[in-house]
């Protein structure tokens, strides 16, 4: 998720004036904002159900998560573990 948006950043430093760079620049981030929509989403949707669900009866020490508790870990175990 991080390279994708390093390679945006650096696509918008190194494009030229030419419009057809600006539509491929303009598509490139509006195709990143769109993916990071979905993933949000899915984060807020599927990680609590797969937390409440599967890992609290696999788990029996493990309380229940809200909503934005896994989002919140995955952002933490991102920053941890990604270069």
């Amino acid at each position: 998720m991080f390279n994708t948006v390093s390679n945006s950043v650096n696509l918008a430093l190194n494009s030229n004036d030419s419009a057809e760079k600006k539509k491929m620049f303009n598509d490139h981030v509006v195709s990143v904002l769109i993916g990071l929509v979905i993933v949000v989403v899915l984060h807020f949707v599927l990680g609590p159900y797969l937390w409440n669900n599967v890992l609290t009866r696999l788990v029996p020490a493990i309380k229940p998560a809200r909503f934005y508790d896994t989002f919140l870990l995955s952002i933490l175990l991102s920053l941890i573990f990604v270069k």
